[in-house]
């Protein structure tokens, strides 16, 4: 199921050993085809509300509460600004999403990327699973974590006007 065998390749005198690209599986392209549609979906809504002038509080327009954080501590939670970070990024304004959300700009770019890829894998079948076992490690989710972190400081500094 998806092995590739080696085929000689004659090119005048010469002969060559190359592998060819094998054509995924109807389910890989369809669970690719799903993820695809998944991540337009969420990236079409970001493009459909409008971001928040304040920063926070894009995801009200689906009709979720304030921010019990902020209501509760008048600071903002973890995710604070990541939907307006995203209403921004996929408009590309991305000074503006920054400034919402560091980590959700990181996220919305992430998402678009993923985007691609699952589209990439819905059209050629080919697996990701060499590419993502070499990028997926301990040190890439410390330092995603490290960042979300940051973005979370940063948020907290913007949201109470300290000065830098």
């Amino acid at each position: 199921m998806g092995r590739a065998v080696p085929l000689p390749l004659m090119t005048g005198a010469q002969s060559t050993t190359r592998t060819p690209i094998v054509a995924g599986t109807r389910s890989r392209r369809c669970t690719a085809l799903i993820v695809a549609a998944a991540i337009a979906g969420m990236l079409g809504l970001a493009l459909w509300m409008q971001p928040s002038a304040e920063g926070v509080g894009t995801h009200r327009q689906l009709g979720l509460p304030r921010c019990g954080w902020i209501v509760a501590a008048d600071m903002p939670c973890p995710t604070c600004g990541m939907t307006t970070a995203w209403s921004h990024a996929v408009r590309g304004d991305l000074p503006a999403a920054f400034m919402a959300q560091p980590f959700g700009l990181l996220t919305a770019l992430g998402a678009i990327g993923a985007l691609l890829v699952a589209m990439g894998m819905a059209v050629s079948g080919r697996p990701l699973r060499e590419r993502w076992t070499r990028l997926v490690t301990a040190r890439m989710f410390l330092g995603l974590a490290a960042l979300a972190a940051a973005a979370w400081v940063f948020k907290i500094i913007v949201h109470r006007g300290i000065a830098w």
